[in-house]
């Protein structure tokens, strides 16, 4: 343990030593955030520290790797400096960032999931595609004659460096713009976040117990369980419940080390909500700018599209923004849902697994959307959830889909090959696809018979 921490953690905890110098790594970020609300300094020296700290995290990780992200910033600063007023600054931005990505998962992935230099640099592609998009617009607005305090202009070197290897966030997020990077490293935030060591404190211990939890209940329910003889023998109704189980301990995972990565960035200060009331960014919460998981709406989801607002929030409203909105010249919303989850398969990797999560995604909420408004628009249906005892029957069956189909969705996901997904769906009678094929086209029109619609109209006026 001496000579070697990392390795007699690993040792005692049964996990990966990849997976621990992570998880110490996203720890060693609080008492750098720490240093840095108290270090008295100019710009300059700031960004010296965020730079320096992120990039010996990044080291210490992965060492020489180091030069993929390090290329990365080379090339886009080379491309911000000289096509920031080009209408080609995005597509190269986007061809050389995504291409890079790909050919590293090209040469890297395996079978299993590997926490190689790819993981960070896909956080690393979309905050520097993402810049290219930032200023791109605002290069349109100014000669619109539209410039705004959202405007952006090119980063210098050191700026862009700090930005990209900010220590809280380098390794597995949570996204960000350089606008809220340059309010933060500036000041802006530094009255408005007197709160934040208490509320990065909750984030820690929520990111622990949920941690705790994913490691108890994983050995109850285990990825190689899904894939044994004795989950086989289970009755289909067991194989449901194990593997919603296993599909929440699974996300917990996820929730864990976000938390604790958002923890982190809040005790730096970077976390403040400056927006005004219905812009995007707005929150009750004024220190939740960063959050990647709303922990409250995913323990009480009710439908997927809780999931969706919940899960991954930060990504979620990166694509939002940088692909579903710009896919507005198809003219249709869901060829613009379908594409904007492509993407997000596309950058995930290879693996098969991802392409099925992101379809049953697609296909789940399709269905919610066709169902739930024929359900709202029947007054005696409403009438009849508002009963005591039938409310709580809801309750219950809406739980049991959430969570049963949530594992289902996620199988393909965590196993990655189709081999693996395949015999699990198998062995739960592909009840998912089935239920979501229903959905989407069989289930509304047989409701719509069952339960039209007899919203009261309301008289006109004398």
């Amino acid at each position: 343990m001496l000579l070697n921490p990392v390795e007699g953690l690993a040792n005692l905890s049964g996990a990966s030593q990849p997976a621990i110098r992570l998880i110490l790594s996203v720890l060693i970020a609080y008492p750098l955030g720490a240093l840095y609300r108290n270090l008295t300094a100019t710009i300059t020296v700031k960004n010296i520290y965020i730079a320096s700290t992120g990039i010996a995290l990044v080291i210490f990780n992965y060492g020489f790797d180091l030069y993929h992200s390090a290329l990365a910033v080379v090339v886009t600063y080379l491309l911000n400096a000289f096509f920031a007023t080009s209408s080609m600054l995005v597509p190269l931005s986007f061809c050389y960032h995504m291409g890079y990505l790909l050919i590293g998962y090209y040469f890297t992935t395996s079978e299993t999931y590997d926490i190689k230099w790819t993981m960070p640099h896909c956080v690393l592609v979309l905050r520097l595609i993402g810049l290219a998009f930032d200023i791109s617009d605002s290069h349109q607005k100014k000669l619109a004659g539209k410039q705004d305090d959202k405007c952006v202009g090119t980063p210098s070197l050191l700026e862009l460096v700090a930005f990209t290897y900010f220590p809280a966030s380098v390794l597995v997020g949570p996204q960000f713009s350089m606008i809220r990077y340059r309010r933060f490293v500036s000041g802006q935030y530094e009255q408005h976040t007197t709160r934040a060591p208490a509320y990065s404190a909750k984030k820690f211990l929520q990111g622990a117990f949920y941690l705790i939890v994913n490691q108890v209940g994983s050995q109850f329910v285990s990825d190689s369980y899904l894939l044994s003889s004795d989950f086989e023998q289970e009755s289909l109704f067991m194989k449901h419940v194990y593997m919603g189980l296993w599909g929440r301990f699974s996300l917990y995972k996820y929730i864990s080390i976000w938390l604790l990565a958002e923890g982190a960035a809040v005790l730096f200060g970077l976390t403040y909500i400056d927006a005004k009331p219905g812009d995007r960014e707005y929150d009750s919460d004024e220190l939740s700018g960063c959050t990647n998981i709303k922990v409250g709406v995913f323990e009480n989801t009710s439908k997927f599209g809780h999931y969706v607002e919940s899960f991954n929030v930060q990504t979620n409203h990166w694509v939002a923004v940088y692909v579903y909105k710009r896919l507005k010249f198809l003219n249709n919303r869901v060829l613009s849902h379908f594409g904007a989850l492509l993407f997000l398969a596309v950058w995930h990797g290879f693996h098969s697994g991802y392409y099925m999560t992101f379809l049953m995604e697609f296909m789940v909420i399709r269905m919610e959307k066709e169902i739930e408004p024929v359900l709202q628009k029947n007054e005696q249906f409403q009438a009849l959830l508002q009963q005591p005892m039938v409310k709580l029957a809801v309750f219950l069956l809406l739980k049991f889909y959430t969570i049963v189909f949530a594992g289902w969705c996620l199988v393909p996901f965590v196993v990655l090959s189709y081999s693996k997904w395949w015999h699990i769906y198998c062995a739960v009678r592909f009840s998912g696809l089935i239920l979501f094929l229903l959905g989407n086209f069989a289930i509304k029109p047989l409701l719509l018979s069952i339960l039209p619609p007899n919203k009261p109209v309301a008289k006109k006026a004398e």
